[in-house]
């Protein structure tokens, strides 16, 4: 019997994402059929905005307490704030408790940001083809 490989894995995680992108794309068609552009534009804006304003002062204390906790730890690795996310591992359990909440949040509104970006894009698209 045959041990399991990394490389057959991977070839597995190629085929779900293909699976996925096939699911939104055909989503994205039905949605663009369905919802008038201006409809979609404003969701698209509404979401993209709404969570910027919540993201981005999230990211600004969390780079705040970051750097507070790094700084009292004693351990500030030079030019921390380029890849912050690499440096959770010089974090005591409690200081994990205070940060990475802050972290996972503006990270979760980035990946809002993105779809409403995506959703104003869709929006553009079903405009300009149904002009």
């Amino acid at each position: 019997m045959r041990a399991r490989t990394q490389p057959a894995i991977l070839d597995r995680m190629h085929e779900a994402l293909w699976v996925i992108a096939l699911l939104v794309l055909f989503g994205a068609i039905g949605v663009a059929q369905a919802v008038p552009w201006v409809v979609l534009m404003a969701a698209g804006n509404r979401l993209m905005f709404n969570a910027a304003g919540i993201g981005i002062p999230a990211e600004l204390v969390y780079f705040s307490l970051l750097a507070i906790c790094l700084h009292r730890n004693g351990a500030v690795p030079r030019g921390w704030y380029w890849r912050s996310f690499e440096h959770h591992h010089l974090l005591s359990d409690g200081q994990r408790w205070v940060v990475l909440p802050v972290f996972f949040l503006g990270a979760f509104c980035f990946v809002l940001i993105v779809l409403g970006i995506a959703v104003v894009l869709l929006a553009g698209l079903t405009a300009v083809v149904k002009a």
